[in-house]
């Protein structure tokens, strides 16, 4: 990748309010679920396999982000869920079945549409993410790791190839 397109697409990132990441990420999956759909109809092997691995990417920065200490039962049937649909993603992936494919897809869509509401509510009560005290709790930890971060932004980890 272009490394001026990189930066761009990292202080992008860096900038955006992080509830608008989190649907991007939801935007980008349903998307890339429907691409592998279409690779299905087109028996395009390697359209599906890299748009459903796309999409596990997705889910483990998902599994990665969930606070389990204080999300309690929610992160907990969360990351229950997510696990779920990552175990339909390897199925269609590796037995090529588009039947565990169309599963995710709905419950993938759900969770955006489900994520996109309560962005809406949050925002309509006058909120960010930012004045929240787990983000607060986030940041405080994502300082405390930045040299992780840095490492896995070099090994093209970041999160603008899924946006």
């Amino acid at each position: 990748m272009n490394p001026y397109l990189k930066q761009y697409r990292q202080t992008q990132i860096a900038t955006t309010p992080k509830e608008q990441i989190l649907l991007m990420l939801y935007d980008g999956a349903v998307r890339f679920l429907r691409q592998a759909k279409e690779g299905f109809a087109e028996k395009d092997i390697e359209k599906i396999h890299n748009n459903i691995i796309k999409v596990q990417n997705i889910i483990t920065e998902f599994e990665s982000t969930l606070d389990m200490k204080n999300g309690g039962e929610f992160a907990q049937n969360l990351y229950a869920l997510y696990e779920f649909m990552y175990r339909q993603l390897v199925e269609a992936n590796i037995r090529k079945n588009e039947n565990a494919l169309d599963i995710v897809i709905k419950h993938m869509t759900e969770l955006r549409d489900t994520w996109k509401e309560a962005v809406k509510q949050y925002k309509a009560s006058g909120q960010t993410m930012l004045e929240n005290e787990v983000d607060k709790y986030s940041t405080q930890r994502n300082n405390e790791e930045t040299e992780e971060e840095d490492e896995e932004i070099s090994t093209g980890k970041d999160i603008g190839e899924y946006i």
